[in-house]
């Protein structure tokens, strides 16, 4: 096996803040997510989870935050600014919508923010100083406050894993319980018949970014591993799932704890500095996940140097 690529934490954090750097100057237009990706020489495929790693927050949402605190200091540094111009030139496409973002975040309208006097030294400083913990890139602190972490998984290892023949289904759909359930129940339906089930490993392919793709359009396919020249029709179709290093983590949680799952997963990544290949993860599951808890695998692809 060839050696895996890693990067030292340290190296996660200096990248991630060119990141932050290159959202904090270009705060003024639309940035997709390669771009920034691009900016910080990370590639697209799982920078969004690296990100969450490293600073607690999505690349969008740290990017809206930003928009909006400078928004806060503008109104009340630039009290001749009328609320429009100041939206606008925070990458907002209207007042209407500034107003609203404004309001989620801060409470109350911009308006009312402005003509506030009591509190606002507090607040203001408060703001210019989080803002200042985002340039700064010696250093990456979460800027809100994180709960305690509490590993859940099991086990973790890097380790070659087979390539897979798999029959799948694909769904399109909010990842989650629901969509996923009802690609394998397709599956199932097709491979019960032709007595496949148990034979093999399934497992679930997710190809999109859930903070980029609508929900509506992301991509799940429920995965059955398959003997090669295994006869398929419509909505069955047969891929190849590379084999590999991966980092596995291994989890037995209730079925609604999966997304918190992945944070640690991902998490672990960014700890040890593994560099992540530009393919899809998958989980592997060791039951069919009907119970209380769901024993299964996350897998994450890694380079080879």
């Amino acid at each position: 096996m060839k050696r895996v690529s890693v990067a030292t934490g340290l190296d996660y954090r200096q990248r991630v803040c060119r990141a932050m750097d290159y959202i904090h100057a270009h705060l003024n237009r639309e940035l997709s997510l390669a771009e920034i990706a691009q900016a910080a020489s990370f590639s697209a495929f799982h920078f969004h989870r690296i990100f969450s790693a490293v600073t607690g927050e999505t690349v969008f949402g740290f990017m809206r935050r930003l928009r909006l605190e400078r928004a806060a200091n503008q109104l009340l540094g630039h009290p001749q600014s009328d609320i429009t111009s100041i939206a606008l030139a925070n990458g907002f496409s209207s007042s209407q919508n500034f107003a609203k973002a404004f309001r989620a975040h801060f409470g109350c309208a911009p308006s009312a923010f402005r003509r506030r006097k009591d509190g606002h030294t507090k607040r203001k400083e408060r703001e210019v100083f989080s803002l200042r913990l985002a340039q700064d890139a010696r250093q990456v602190k979460r800027t809100s406050p994180q709960p305690e972490r509490k590993w859940t998984m099991q086990k973790v290892e890097v380790k070659t894993m087979p390539a897979w023949h798999v029959a799948y289904v694909r769904r399109l759909g909010p990842y989650g319980k629901a969509t996923c359930e009802a690609a394998f129940q397709e599956l199932m339906r097709w491979a019960g018949p032709r007595q496949l089930l148990g034979k093999g490993p399934m497992l679930s392919i997710y190809w999109d970014n859930p903070e980029v793709t609508a929900p509506a359009n992301c991509r799940v396919d429920a995965c059955l591993v398959v003997p090669a020249g295994t006869p398929v029709e419509p909505p069955v179709a047969l891929q190849d799932v590379l084999g590999g290093p991966y980092l596995v983590c291994a989890f037995n949680l209730p079925p609604t704890d999966f997304t918190a799952a992945w944070t640690e997963a991902f998490q672990y990544l960014v700890q040890k500095g593994y560099e992540c290949a530009d393919r899809p993860c998958y989980e592997l599951y060791y039951d069919d996940c009907t119970g209380a808890t769901c024993r299964f695998d996350i897998c994450i692809p890694l380079l080879q140097k």
